[in-house]
């Protein structure tokens, strides 16, 4: 979860209205709704698989980068 959604929710102190009261209840939503929550768990888990890639891309971009800059810096 991004840290500014952490930080709302921490801020906010209460939890009861970030989730409904039970599953049913939330289930018989998405049927109204027309929303398939196996497809909605599907793209939930597609997302967050390409952003932890990029993610680990990104790191071990910048430890090459720095590594580089120690290795020089020691030269």
């Amino acid at each position: 979860m991004p840290e500014a959604s952490l930080n709302r929710l921490a801020t906010h102190q209460e939890f009861d209205e970030a989730r409904p009261a039970n599953n049913d209840d939330l289930f018989t939503e998405f049927a109204i709704a027309d929303i398939d929550p196996d497809a909605v768990a599907t793209q939930l888990l597609q997302e967050g698989i390409v952003s932890f890639a990029k993610s680990w891309r990104d790191l071990l971009a910048c430890i090459e980068l720095n590594g580089e800059a120690l290795k020089a810096a020691v030269a």
